[in-house]
């Protein structure tokens, strides 16, 4: 019982020196000695409040801890550190366990100097050189440890950086709390974090990991994150400003794993950028509301990123070109670097191991949207501007793979487009402009999409230097299956469907207007230099081209054109057919001033001459490209012509127009044969035949035009124009064939009129002045029918020459020769010599029709009896001279019977002493037409209407001269 109650004693004295040992004396020892240790190690002075330690529950405090340099500035405090070591686990375990490890009101105040040196690495004190020993390598214990609980209360650590702008960086509020930390197999350890970063970001961070094998997952969350804050350690790098509200707010999960290689796995809940607005010199270049990331994931081992649902909002670009470039190119400040001097390169030594093929990276994106954005920029140098407002993007699903590229689709809308070239005077402009792209593949030299779609409500394009301006409205253009392959383009389909087109060219006086145009384009390839399209379709369109200057207007309605098969490459141009069904195609003149007219034709051959020898000239130096064109089908066309620059208007139409053009090759001994047939206003009738050369028409042309049963009074515009007289009635035929060979040409032009009248006076200073009733009259045959034969010869290289103005002048000369000498063209339709029948011949006093008067008046009733339209005008006459002889010798003979025995020179002085009257003269004279009417009326029975006495009395001669008039 003693032994027992001695050994008690022994143990309470032993625990009593134990705690005491324990309570006060280590806690001044580890006090002492801690201070010593890190004083002797350290740079900075230590400073220990007090240690306190329980030798029952091995917990150790350390209160106030401070190092402090020699300014007494605090690099390193806390408040109160305390560990609480498991004992009696680490001993059973055979570890270091550590049950509770707390560090509460920690500082850490980092600073970094301007030579880039941080305060804390200069804690330690270097070793003298005597007291380095050389490291020997040490073997690991395989000592497991175990921390349950770590808890950091309340930490702060401040970063600040001595520069021209100083910055400081302030890590508030920190609390952190870890459990099971520890070298245990499978130990999951749990961790969680949260901190504030300066003033408004606060940053939480919580999950779990494992160290033997290491693994890590978690979710990071960072709100309001200030990019101005982080931009600002680094200013001087920077060649811009941001705004303090700019932000960042994450929220992102993560999983690391090393158990066999490197796996990491992130995953956003909420990655968004907030209020960014760039400033370079004052002036805001580029601004964004919110870039919103709904999902955003990384896989390591994949190689995979994802971006789902990104929406930018409001972004706003204004890009700067000047004298110093573009200043997005300078948003990093360039740095002057010392060049140094290129060492000899090391000899490379070739691996004999096989190169990795490194496995590529997936990018993937998806429902991208651009939303309400702006985007403008200014060429200084150049005085450009292009700028579009309130545009968006949205992208569906586009994958990146090393260099490959794979987008399901893009659309662009663009509300306002502008490019304003102020240094050449042009200016484009757009509304409502959207592009769509679907199936964008980009991937080994090849690009290639499913189809493109272009959509604009107005562009417009004004180029004032050159005085052009198109405006279109409604543009729909349709791109289908394109492949870029290297060098060689394929595209299925191009279509243009139904745009507006309006264009101004002031220069060239040209107007051109274009509504409801369908264009299409199958089958293009384009492989270097060579051409090839399988069809092309110009459907149901309308244009109208009017040239400004003499007004002329052609008017295209639902054009039809289908070309077959166009390729051109070096080889030459080649199309293999055309066809162009039902056009309505109107060429209109308009009124124009007569005197611009007339010195624009004087000019103009002059110029023409002019053009075309320089273009010979050219020829001569370019190479020929072979054209080789195949037929070309002309199916129901209208064709209008419209003269309005007439005293009155003319309008003709050919209708059911239908037409052959067989193919065209420019090679020598090509030729070109051609067919066209049409209704010619309502019931006349036209037919085109012919060949021609191809490559110029000097060379070789034979063409004939037909046209039938053209009514003429559809061209009275023409003809009150140039005759000065309508037309009431008629019928027209034409046989017009021209024939050119090495330049020379040979026509001939058979026209044919039927039952022509014409009706009232025209003013017109154009008109000639003729009596065409006459001349019609005289030129019609017995069915009142004019047949003109007018052939006409040239060379066609003779300046001079026009076969317009030679043909008119043949008219001309035919209507003039007709009113003229109407004899001769009457003596040739009846087989007539002129003097047969342009007078009535009388001897001196004979009055009486005799045979040989019959012989000519017999001729003339013929020709009355044929012609009921014109009339025969007699004028009296006699010879003054011969017939006053004449008839004081008659009547000295028929008084003086016995003087007849005289000498000749008395009675010729006896004759001349006879009084004769000119009335005796008049009435032989009238006394002729008189019995000439009467035989031709009472005798040949010719229509008194048909023969016109005149008031006249002609004493030139003593035959009667007849002229030819209209019948009354």
């Amino acid at each position: 019982m003693k032994k027992l109650e001695k050994s008690f004693y022994w143990l309470c004295f032993v625990l009593a020196i134990y705690a005491i040992v324990g309570f006060t004396l280590i806690p001044v020892v580890l006090k002492n000695e801690l201070i010593k240790n890190l004083d002797e190690n350290l740079t900075q002075k230590t400073n220990i409040a007090k240690i306190e330690f329980n030798p029952f529950t091995f917990k150790v405090v350390i209160y106030n801890f401070r190092l402090a340099d020699e300014k007494d500035t605090t690099t390193i405090y806390f408040k109160e550190f305390a560990v609480k070591f498991a004992f009696l686990k680490s001993i059973k375990n055979l570890n270091i366990s550590f049950k509770d490890i707390v560090l509460k009101d920690a500082f850490v105040n980092i600073l970094e100097e301007k030579d880039g040196s941080i305060n804390l690495t200069k804690l330690i004190k270097p070793l003298p050189m005597d007291e380095k020993k050389e490291e020997k390598p040490t073997t690991s214990s395989n000592i497991d440890f175990l921390v349950s609980k770590f808890v950091l209360d309340n930490a702060n650590i401040r970063y600040a950086k001595e520069d021209d702008i100083p910055y400081s960086l302030d890590l508030n509020n920190i609390n952190y709390t870890l459990y099971d930390l520890g070298t245990y197999k499978n130990i999951l350890s749990s961790n969680d974090l949260n901190f504030k970063l300066n003033e408004h970001t606060n940053i939480s961070i919580g999950g779990a990991f494992n160290l033997v094998p290491f693994k890590a997952y978690g979710k990071i969350s960072i709100e309001d994150l200030r990019i101005k804050e982080l931009l600002a350690y680094k200013k001087d790098f920077f060649n811009f400003d941001i705004n303090e509200e700019a932000n960042l707010n994450l929220i992102l999960n993560y999983n690391l794993d090393t158990t066999e290689d490197l796996a990491l796995q992130l995953r956003s809940d909420k990655f968004e950028f907030n209020k960014i607005n760039l400033n370079q010199n004052k002036t805001s270049i580029a601004s964004l509301d919110k870039l919103d990331i709904k999902t955003f994931t990384f896989d390591l081992q994949k190689q995979d990123i994802n971006f789902d649902n990104i929406d930018f909002n409001t972004l706003k670009v204004n890009m700067i070109s000047d004298k110093n470039g573009i200043n997005f190119a300078k948003l990093i400040k360039e740095k002057n670097t010392t060049k140094v001097e290129k060492q000899d390169e090391m000899p490379t030594i070739k691996s004999t191991k096989t190169e990795e093929i490194s496995k590529p990276w997936n990018i993937n994106l998806s429902n991208f949207r651009l939303n309400n954005s702006d985007f403008s920029f200014a060429d200084k140098i150049n005085n450009n501007t292009a700028q579009s407002k309130a545009f968006n993007i949205n992208l569906d699903n586009l994958k990146i793979v090393n260099s490959d590229i794979n987008l399901d689709n893009l659309l662009l809308k663009a509300p306002t487009l502008s490019y304003d070239d102020n240094k050449n005077n042009l200016f484009i402009s757009s509304n409502n402009t959207n592009i769509s792209l679907n199936k964008l593949k980009i991937a080994n030299n090849k690009t290639s999409f499913d189809d493109i779609s272009l959509k604009s409500s107005t562009l417009n394009f004004d180029d004032t230097k050159s005085k052009m301006q198109i405006n279109a409205s409604n543009l729909n253009l349709n791109v289908n299956t394109f492949l870029l392959d290297n060098e060689v383009i394929s595209v299925k389909t191009v279509k243009l469907i139904k745009p507006s087109v309006k264009m101004s060219d002031k220069i060239n006086n040209i107007e051109l207007n274009v509504k409801d145009i369908q264009l299409q384009v199958d089958n293009l390839i384009n492989n270097k230099d060579d051409l090839s399209i399988s069809s092309i379709k110009l459907l149901e369109s309308n244009l109208d081209f009017l040239n400004t200057s003499d007004k002329t207007k052609i008017e295209a309605k639902n054009l039809d054109l289908v070309i077959k098969k166009l390729s051109n490459s070096k080889k030459g141009f080649k199309i293999e057919n055309t066809n162009l069904n039902k056009p309505n195609i109107s060429v209109i003149l308009a009124k124009k001033d007569f005197v611009k007219i007339e010195e624009k034709s004087v000019e103009k051959p002059k110029i023409t001459t002019e053009v075309e020898t320089n273009k010979n000239k050219q020829e001569t130096k370019s190479p020929k490209t072979k054209i080789d064109i195949g037929p070309m089908n002309i199916t129901n066309a209208i064709f209008t012509f419209e003269d309005k620059n007439l005293p009155l208007p003319f309008k003709t139409t050919v209708t059911k127009l239908n037409g052959k053009i067989s193919e065209f090759k420019n090679t020598r001994s090509g030729t070109t044969d051609l067919e066209v047939k049409g209704v010619v206003d309502e019931y006349g009738v036209a037919k085109i035949t012919g060949i021609v050369h191809p490559d110029n028409i000097k060379i070789l042309t034979d063409i004939n035009l037909i046209f039938n049963n053209i009514a003429i009074k559809n061209f009275t515009p023409y003809s009150g124009k140039f005759v000065g007289r309508e037309i009431k009635d008629g019928k027209l035929d034409l046989d017009l064939k021209y024939n050119i060979e090495k330049s020379n040409l040979e026509a001939k032009n058979n026209i044919v009129i039927t039952k022509l009248e014409l009706g009232d006076k025209v003013e017109s200073p154009d008109a000639i002045s003729l009596p065409l009733d006459i001349a019609i009259t005289l030129l019609k045959d017995s069915q009142g029918i004019i047949d003109i034969n007018l052939p006409v010869s040239g060379n066609v290289d003779d300046p001079q020459f026009a076969i317009g103005s030679i043909v008119w002048n043949a008219f001309i000369n035919l209507m003039t020769k007709a009113v003229t000498a109407p004899f001769s063209l009457l003596g040739a339709l009846f087989n007539f010599s002129e003097d047969e029948i342009k007078t009535v011949k009388f001897a001196p006093l004979e009055q009486e029709v005799g045979p040989i008067q019959k012989e000519t008046l017999d001729k003339i009733a013929q020709i009355l009896k044929s012609k009921s339209e014109i009339a025969i005008e007699l004028t009296a006459s006699y010879k003054e001279n011969d017939e006053t002889y004449a008839l004081k010798k008659a009547n000295y003979l028929a008084r003086k019977d016995d003087d007849r025995n005289l000498k000749r020179e008395e009675i010729e002085a006896l004759i001349q002493k006879e009084n004769i009257k000119i009335a005796d003269l008049e009435k032989i004279a009238k006394s002729r037409v008189t019995n000439i009417n009467n035989y031709l009326i009472k005798e040949k029975g010719i229509n008194s209407k048909q023969i016109v006495i005149t008031n006249k009395i002609e004493n030139s001669s003593s035959s009667i001269n007849l002229n030819i008039s209209k019948s009354k």
